[in-house]
């Protein structure tokens, strides 16, 4: 059986430009703030904050030697050129351990390569060090650096400096078990107890060593930034000047990329975590990286507070409502009908569509019947029915459509009449509840589908995982979720 799903189309502006942030009249940088965004409605900016504010005791140390431990401040950076469903889980993971991010090149063109095909980057390294000249002279201050798109945070700040104070380093790097983008450099590697290849998407350490680390090279930027900052690793002299240590054993930060083994899930009836079994450690940051960005998915769901045993899912609570907005305020949607294949109770279906709760004039209809056997009455239905909607474009029988490519038509015109929404209902599927299309949009998700399984059977519509070779993997909580005994 086929059932109603829900897209959710988003435009995003860009911008032209190589801005960082916004500029003050002295010439000083500030920045995009994610926890300053509490209704989750989008970005906001702060001036300059000041690097000696709520600092309780600072400790001065020379580039050559560790800083003791003490009460530092810690800012965060990241950078992400869009308001993707990876950095609103990233943004919504920061504000529940009350962390306050600092956005760079949000809105703007990305100019650091196609990291997905192979190196780039060298565009953050640029963009922190511009946004790190105002911290060059800072000792009172920690800065972590962090990817956005596929990581999330599993601690606070307490945690964070409580574990980086141990490594008694100036600068921690995340690390893994790959040595990418130069394999020929694994030898120059120092021998590890743990991962011993170094990671550029997290990092920790003093402000006025990193300020020294990212200055130290007028980078392109499409150059390779793991490779970057690898070469410095590798260099002894430097390695010891600026304090540098990897993260071997996964105290602070979780690389998944070929370590996905060695995690699991724990605390499930009260606070979920990810407990690294290999190493005994509890990684704060949590990076899925390369192709682990899909376990990251499924992890998404329980990390920072987004599920447990007694609530359920409480990440689903991160709703809005449509119940004070006028008609002429509801987003635009587009119903797309599709009729592929014989289908009992038809005409009843077609009406539930009809009588859902929502104004006409803000759907725009998109039927496609492929069976003749169905050609009069869904042409009747379209014929009395279609005048009280915004517009309809109607794919009949003669036309002969495909099913994918009817709904990628019906995808198109969504986007031709710049929809908020694209709501798909299959013949099969009746919509009983007629505030169902309100219901969806205001669950404030980017996607919303039915799960759908057969009684006594493990079979249902959707996969849990994916194995090496992009087929169908049982995930870890996949029987449960079949089973309905974990929402």
């Amino acid at each position: 059986m086929a059932a109603p799903w829900l897209v959710v189309i988003a435009f995003l502006a860009t911008f032209s430009g190589h801005a960082v942030a916004d500029e003050d009249s002295q010439g000083k940088t500030g920045f995009c703030n994610v926890a300053a965004d509490s209704e989750g409605q989008g970005i906001a900016c702060q001036p300059p904050v000041d690097a000696n504010e709520h600092v309780k005791s600072v400790y001065v140390a020379n580039d050559s030697e560790s800083v003791k431990p003490g009460t530092h401040r810690l800012v965060i950076f990241t950078v992400a050129s869009d308001e993707t469903d990876g950095f609103k889980r990233f943004a919504r993971s920061a504000k529940i351990y009350g962390l306050e991010p600092k956005i760079l090149g949000m809105h703007e063109d990305w100019l650091g390569g196609d990291m997905a095909k192979g190196m780039g980057g060298g565009y953050k390294v640029r963009l922190l060090k511009k946004a790190l000249e105002d911290y060059k002279d800072d000792v009172a201050t920690l800065i972590m650096f962090v990817d956005s798109y596929d990581v999330i945070f599993s601690a606070g700040e307490d945690e964070i400096l409580r574990k980086f104070y141990k490594f008694n380093a100036n600068v921690v790097f995340s690390a893994e078990g790959f040595c990418w983008p130069d394999r020929s450099l694994a030898e120059a590697y120092p021998r590890a107890n743990g991962e011993r290849f170094l990671n550029s998407g997290g990092f920790i350490g003093y402000a006025r060593q990193l300020y020294s680390i990212v200055s130290s090279s007028d980078l392109e930027d499409d150059a390779d930034d793991q490779l970057f900052y690898t070469k410095i690793y590798l260099n002894e002299d430097l390695r010891r000047k600026w304090g540098i240590k990897l993260d071997h054993k996964a105290e602070i930060f979780q690389n998944l990329n070929g370590a996905v083994g060695d995690v699991e899930l724990l605390g499930l009836d009260s606070e979920p975590y990810l407990h690294n079994s290999a190493y005994g450690t509890t990684p704060l940051v949590i990076h899925g990286n390369g192709p682990s960005k899909v376990t990251l998915n499924n992890l998404g769901n329980y990390l920072a507070k987004s599920w447990n045993d007694m609530a359920g899912c409480r990440v689903c609570y991160d709703t809005f409502s449509l119940s004070d907005k006028l008609d002429s305020e509801l987003p635009k949607v587009l119903i797309g009908i599709f009729v592929e294949h014989p289908t009992p109770f038809l005409k009843e279906a077609l009406q539930k569509v009809y009588s859902l709760n929502y104004p006409k004039e803000k759907i725009h209809l998109f039927v496609h019947n492929a069976e003749e056997f169905h050609n009069e009455e869904v042409t009747k239905f379209v014929e009395e029915k279609g005048p009280a909607y915004h517009s309809v474009k109607y794919l009949d029988v003669s036309e002969a459509k495909k099913e994918w490519h009817a709904r990628n038509l019906a995808l198109e015109e969504c986007l031709k009449i710049n929809c908020d929404y694209a709501f798909f209902v299959d013949s099969e599927a009746h919509l009983d509840n007629p505030d169902t299309l309100r219901l969806l949009i205001e669950t404030n998700r980017t996607i919303v589908a039915p799960l759908l399984s057969r009684e006594k059977s493990l079979w249902s519509n959707f996969w849990g995982a994916l194995s090496a070779d992009g087929y169908y993997a049982r995930s870890h909580d996949y029987v449960s979720l079949v089973k309905r005994e974990r929402k």
